[in-house]
This record gives C-alpha cells, structure tokens and sequence, in this order.
C-alpha cells in the first residue's frame, strides 16, 4: 500500500477519533494549523479529513431536525444563584436589582 493510500482499519479509527472530538475542533484545526494539532499524518489524511467535515456538515444540514434545534445553554454558576451578595461598607448585603432582574427575567419567560 502507498502512502497515499489510507487503509479501511485507518479510515475507522481516524473517523472514531474524529467524532469524539467533533466537527468544529476538526475544521478549526484544518484552517488554522494545516492539521497539525489534531489530524496530522501525510497529506492524503487531511484530505480525508476534509471530506470528513464536509460530509458531516451536509448530514446536519440536512437533517429536517437539527436545522430547528435551539441549542441548550446551561446557566452559569452566578445564574444558578438566587440572591447575589455583595460585600458593602457595613457588611454583607442584597443586590436588589439583580433579584428584581431575575424575577423580572423569570417571569418574562413563564408567560410565554
């Protein structure tokens, strides 16, 4: 087998390792480094990681789920929160505004 040549047992694993680390992280890493980071091997790999992205770009664009998909962001420890407290020149106190902020923000999104 030439070196252009990627056997099928290569083909497999490379795809293995590229799923877990994603498409993004694959892409971004062909664009910015030429591969080096995270596909390496000659130039016939990154060829097929090139396909690789791409091919699993078109599946998600055309997947009728995936294009109405909101992605979930999980809140942050500061918004998981109840009351904030803040440190002030007696003390420990209350920020009011941000709990009117939050209530305000709760209550927005239970009429909808």
């Amino acid at each position: 087998m030439s070196d252009d040549e990627i056997s099928e047992e290569g083909r497999r694993r490379r795809f293995a390792q590229w799923e877990q680390l994603g498409v993004d992280v694959i892409r971004t890493d062909l664009e910015a480094t030429g591969g080096r980071r995270f596909v390496g091997g000659p130039p016939a790999v990154r060829k097929l990681a090139w396909e690789w992205v791409r091919s699993k770009e078109v599946s998600s664009s055309t997947g009728a789920s995936s294009r109405f998909e909101v992605p979930v962001v999980p809140p942050t420890p500061a918004e998981r929160e109840l009351v904030t407290l803040k440190p002030t020149l007696w003390g420990v106190g209350i920020d009011l505004k941000e709990v009117g902020r939050r209530v305000y923000k709760w209550w927005r999104g239970r009429t909808k």
